[in-house]
């Protein structure tokens, strides 16, 4: 069946041929008397005009349509997940407001400007480039850039922020003139000897975690340790996420090893990998603080529990994706008594996927 919102070719022809008509007849009811060159100028800004609103509002409505597929896929209605994330947004902007005043404004406007600098790849807006053109690619970029702008607006102005409400879309206009080069830099990792987890993960996440440990830093300068605690543990569900996608079948299967073992070497390279990243915050924390050193080790150890449930979580599903359902069930881990069935059950469910794969 032909795509609806196919504007390739005769199509386009048509709709501005039906709207030039158009125009062409109220106008010659209206300036019977003006020029044919004059005529042509206004026509062909109707027509330019009206193929840009029709290229953008497709592309918006199908990156909606994708967006909300996904989260479907994903196993949860797009209504909820919608206000899931506005309730994220909101609790964790309160939350910097209250702990750190003075430089909150400047975090939200970070967070926000770090997501939309994702959409910002050279690859990416080469291929606007290519299908919709340069003046429209921009049009589209500005307009996704200011969406995602939004729930961070409304959190400045609910805080009275109105000097960085009123700067961060202007921000967010601006980076959409600006084409981040990926390839430019190769950042180094110490995870060149591990599977790709952490490899990949850790250079996708490179800006996420610098503003972690920058929150860190921060914590330590304002003498709330409760504020560096909380970046430990986001760092490590940052490690976490690494395992929402599991790999190839085929990457399973030359592993030539028991599905017990190949979780056993999973699970002890992800404890050694999130300790190596967690590390420096680790000792900035007990430096600071070294009387609460027990409390660094038990965050960083609930952390690991989290990430060791998250791989098993993902694993539990192979060769498909993770669900909501294993994510409600990750939750658990907060309740102490459920780990010890949580674990266990993912661990099991595992080794049944994988004997599908490994001998």
């Amino acid at each position: 069946m032909p795509d609806p919102w196919d504007f390739s070719g005769a199509k386009v022809q048509i709709i501005c041929g039906i709207r030039k008509h158009f125009l062409q007849k109220n106008f010659a009811d209206f300036h019977p008397g003006i020029h044919n060159y004059k005529k042509n100028i206004i026509f062909a800004l109707a027509d330019n005009i009206n193929i840009t609103s029709i290229m953008l509002t497709h592309y918006l409505s199908l990156q909606f349509k994708l967006l909300n597929r996904n989260i479907r896929d994903f196993g949860m209605h797009p209504l909820l997940a919608y206000v899931l994330i506005f309730g994220l947004i909101a609790g964790l902007g309160t939350l910097i407001f209250q702990r750190l005043p003075n430089y909150a404004p400047y975090i939200i406007i970070g967070i926000c400007i770090s997501i939309q600098m994702r959409l910002s790849q050279k690859q990416r807006s080469d291929f606007l480039h290519i299908v919709y053109g340069n003046k429209t690619k921009r049009l589209l970029r500005m307009a996704e850039n200011l969406i995602i702008s939004i729930p961070f607006v409304v959190l400045l102005l609910v805080e009275n922020q109105y000097i960085a409400a009123v700067a961060l879309p202007i921000a967010s206009a601006i980076l959409a003139f600006i084409d981040l080069n990926s390839k430019s830099i190769v950042l180094p990792t110490p995870f060149s000897k591990s599977p790709y987890e952490f490899t990949v993960g850790f250079r996708k996440s490179f800006l996420f975690i610098l503003m972690v440990y920058g929150l860190s830093v921060i914590s330590v300068c304002v003498n709330n340790l409760n504020l560096g605690l909380f970046s430990l543990f986001v760092l490590c569900i940052i490690c976490a996420t690494y395992y929402g996608k599991v790999e190839n079948e085929y990457y399973v299967w030359i592993f030539a090893e028991s599905p017990n073992k190949y979780l056993t070497h999973k699970i002890l390279t992800a404890i050694k990998n999130t300790f190596l990243m967690a590390f420096p915050m680790m000792a900035l924390l007990t430096a600071f603080s070294p009387e609460n050193w027990w409390i660094v080790l038990l965050v960083t150890a609930i952390g690991m529990i989290l990430i060791i449930a998250f791989l098993l979580a993902a694993y539990s599903t192979y060769p498909g994706e993770i669900g909501i359902l294993e994510l409600i069930f990750i939750l658990a881990v907060f309740i102490p008594p459920f780990v010890l069935v949580l674990i266990p059950y993912f661990y099991v469910r595992s080794i049944n996927r994988l004997k599908n794969t490994l001998v």
